[in-house]
């Protein structure tokens, strides 16, 4: 008897230690930019938009993460590669995100770039023709690179050029004007 009490007290113990001693397992994701939006879900079709920004850590009391899948959005950025990943104890994820840019040209070179989020709120730019401009560029305006934005050129000895409006768009674009030189 007593020592089957023994051996009941011992199994109590252990498991009451084993309890207290549980895994943790860890999960960091880092982005570049930083501020990227995070999706993740159990499949690629089934990621949802967690809420949750770049960089992120949490930890669980569990021995292993489960299987799931992860993305990365940001404005002005391609959406990442969707990573699945098995069962792991310790997962980190870092990812690179590249920039939608937007390319502005004429004939001939030289002219100088105004744009803003309307016709009526026009910006001298630094840019000169040709130009790529891309999120990652100090300069570019809110969105100028991928949202929906108006553009012009002006260049002395030329007529200015029409106003353009290019839509927002997750992809790269190009403008092209043709100035017309005014007539003496």
């Amino acid at each position: 008897m007593r020592s089957l009490f023994s051996t009941l007290c011992l199994i109590l113990l252990l498991s009451f230690v084993s309890g207290c001693a549980s895994t943790t397992s860890q999960e960091i994701i880092f982005c570049d930019p930083p501020q990227a939006d995070i999706h993740w879900g159990k499949t690629e079709d089934g990621l949802e938009k967690t809420g949750l920004t770049t960089p992120h850590t949490r930890s669980l009391s569990v021995p292993r993460w489960e299987k799931w899948c992860y993305q990365v959005k940001k404005e002005g950025y391609y959406d990442s590669a969707i990573e699945c990943r098995g069962e792991e104890s310790f997962r980190y994820l870092d990812f690179k995100l590249s920039p939608i840019k937007t390319t502005i040209t004429s004939e001939p070179p030289g002219a100088a770039v105004y744009w803003g989020p309307s016709k009526d709120r026009l910006e001298r730019t630094d840019h000169r023709t040709p130009s790529a401009i891309t999120s990652r560029d100090l300069s570019a305006g809110d969105g100028a690179a991928w949202d929906d934005w108006y553009f012009q050129l002006k260049k002395e000895g030329y007529h200015d050029s029409k106003v353009v409006f290019m839509r927002r768009q997750q992809q790269d674009r190009s403008i092209h004007f043709e100035l017309m030189p005014v007539k003496r």
